[in-house]
């Protein structure tokens, strides 16, 4: 591994943790004698302007786009809307590790050039519950194994809503594996439960992107 890359992985890694203190369990607060407690989300999500959210629920749903809503304007849900999904997820305080990767892959011009696509993010959070070990792996075979874990998140050709979703059992993926897709009420499973959608349907210009709790490995990584 180079220098630079050795250099990009560690610093990853130092990110991720602090990312893994914000999504932790709530072993700890239960201690604490007031709701003051909490920890900064977006300590681990580098902006300050956010609401403190409470360690146990950083990565539900409701935390999530709370984190994105108070983030920089072109960060927000609706602030999406305007540019290339590359180009959005970059402004987005919840994804900061998954553009670290697309960016690593090189991927950004053929994500922002895409006519249309179906992408599957996995938050910070799911970064953080990741092995350390298969991330570091992946980042050092960008245009290997890194690409393959990527493509196996993005669908191509087609902008599909969570409804369009829970009518589906399978998908091929950008790099031409099937993706799984399971439904129960109005729960979303995806990558034969490996993940589950947290927030689905943000519009970017040339995406319909669903925010899920976890990275996916496809079946060709073994």
């Amino acid at each position: 591994m180079t220098r630079f890359r050795l250099f990009r992985v560690v610093g990853l890694a130092l990110s991720l943790s602090l990312v893994a203190a914000a999504c932790g369990d709530d072993d700890d607060s239960s201690a604490g004698t007031s709701g003051d407690d909490t920890t900064e989300t977006t300590e681990a999500m580098g902006d300050e302007s956010a609401a403190p959210v409470n360690s146990a629920e950083a990565c539900d749903a409701d935390a999530i786009v709370a984190a994105v809503e108070s983030g920089p304007e072109a960060g927000t849900l609706a602030g999406m809307t305007d540019d290339p999904v590359g180009t959005a997820a970059s402004s987005n305080p919840v994804l900061t590790t998954l553009v670290t990767a697309v960016v690593e892959a090189d991927l950004v011009d053929t994500l922002n050039s895409a006519e249309a696509l179906t992408v599957f993010a996995p938050t910070d959070c799911a970064f953080a519950a990741l092995d350390p070990a298969t991330l570091e792996a992946a980042l050092a075979d960008p245009s290997g194994l890194l690409t393959t874990v990527l493509g196996f998140h993005v669908i191509a050709g087609e902008r599909l809503s969570a409804e369009d979703l829970a009518g589906m059992t399978e998908l091929e993926t950008f790099t031409g594996e099937t993706l799984q897709i399971s439904a129960e009420g109005d729960t979303i499973s995806v990558g034969g439960g490996q993940a589950t959608v947290v927030v689905g349907d943000i519009q970017t210009a040339n995406a319909t992107v669903h925010l899920i709790d976890s990275v996916m490995l496809p079946p060709s990584a073994g």
